[in-house]
């Protein structure tokens, strides 16, 4: 799989007032993705559409923590099946056996919802830019070694609520997530996927739709890269409470956020590494360091954001070790001095970009369709 070249960390963070400097292109870093047709604010850019294919794509595109503790190999060497409806997605995504599973089409779970448990050794790999699992929720819990790419997801179709703690209706099925992962579950890749709800602005209910991927418990060794995350309230919840103590060891790269109101991740505890994302009209808070984690936010792009990266809502503030970040147009915590270190355990040179670059490589490289 190529990469692109590697392009060493800038000291420090750019501030700019606004975009409008032309961006260098780079070579496209081919992965997998996932989504439905996306629901558009109104003059806000789509990823552009690429060629795809209906193979995974290659072990070495895999960069992060989900390439520690073993590496993830989904359901390499099983069986390549093709799930066409939600049973046979079902019967074969719990089975013992290794399997990639093809998805060409929409798998509904009509206005009741539904959730599929993912067992260990999995590949769900969507076919082209058509995969699309609508109002279907994955649970991962106490599995390891999955991936999941090219495949859209939506929990905008389903109407079937309960009324939660904070007495608000949620969604029933699958705890209102797209994906849950929890328990002991190690080793996820969730790459080149789409994932979306309603836009916040008109759906104001901050707890209908849950996270988009959430994990909490025992779960470690996640990558999160090259996903297109937008019109949803609450992206990522990492730990779920502030008793929720762990070191989940989650690597998000090259995601595009548009349209978010918070939670780029919420992250408690332990480590994290957060580099070249690029983030649009995050208008809440945007990455939420808590409960003494330390993350290494680096060479991020953040555009008409708010709070870009701050630390809030817990008893025990996060930390952060920042370099090369860009804001533009944005606002408030802002921060360019670190407060604590990290080093991830991992080489990641060769697809680290300079931060004036990640705007259009992340257009150009995140969602489906680009495998």
């Amino acid at each position: 799989m190529k990469q692109y070249s590697s392009i060493l960390p800038v000291a420090g963070s750019i501030r700019l007032p606004r975009v409008g400097t032309a961006l260098a292109l780079a070579l496209l870093l081919g992965t997998t993705a996932c989504a439905k047709k996306p629901l558009e604010s109104a003059g806000a850019p789509a990823p552009a559409a690429a060629t795809t294919s209906a193979t995974p794509a290659a072990v070495s595109g895999l960069v992060g923590f989900a390439a520690e503790n073993g590496g993830t190999t989904g359901g390499a060497g099983g069986r390549t099946v093709a799930a066409t409806t939600l049973a046979e997605l079902t019967e074969y995504a719990k089975s013992k056996e290794p399997l990639i599973i093809t998805i060409a089409g929409t798998i509904s779970g009509g206005t009741e919802g539904a959730s599929v448990r993912v067992a260990s050794n999995k590949t769900l790999l969507g076919v082209g830019k058509t995969g699309f699992l609508e109002g279907v929720g994955l649970t991962i819990s106490d599995q390891r070694n999955i991936i999941v790419q090219n495949l859209r997801f939506t929990m905008s179709t389903v109407t079937n609520t309960k009324i939660n703690d904070e007495k608000r209706p949620q969604l029933a099925v699958n705890d209102g997530d797209c994906i849950t992962i929890q328990g002991t579950s190690q080793n996820l890749w969730f790459d080149h996927c789409e994932f979306f709800n309603l836009d916040p602005a008109t759906q104001t209910n901050q707890d209908l739709y849950d996270g988009l991927i959430d994990a909490k418990g025992a779960s470690a060794y996640i990558t999160i890269s090259w996903n297109y995350f937008h019109d949803h309230h609450k992206a990522h919840l990492i730990g779920n409470s502030d008793k929720d103590a762990g070191d989940r060891k989650v690597t998000f790269h090259h995601n595009y956020y548009r349209n978010i109101h918070e939670r780029v991740p919420v992250y408690r505890f332990g480590t994290g590494h957060v580099f070249n994302n690029y983030y649009q009209h995050v208008y809440g808070t945007g990455i939420n360091s808590r409960m003494e984690a330390c993350l290494r936010v680096e060479q991020n792009y953040f555009e008409d954001s708010k709070d870009p990266l701050t630390t809030k809502n817990s008893s025990v503030p996060g930390k952060w070790d920042v370099a090369g970040n860009l804001y533009a147009g944005s606002k408030g915590s802002q921060p360019t001095t670190s407060t604590c270190s990290f080093q991830p355990p991992y080489q990641y040179s060769s697809v680290l970009n300079e931060a004036a670059q990640v705007k259009q490589i992340v257009l150009q490289g995140a969602g489906v369709g680009k495998l």
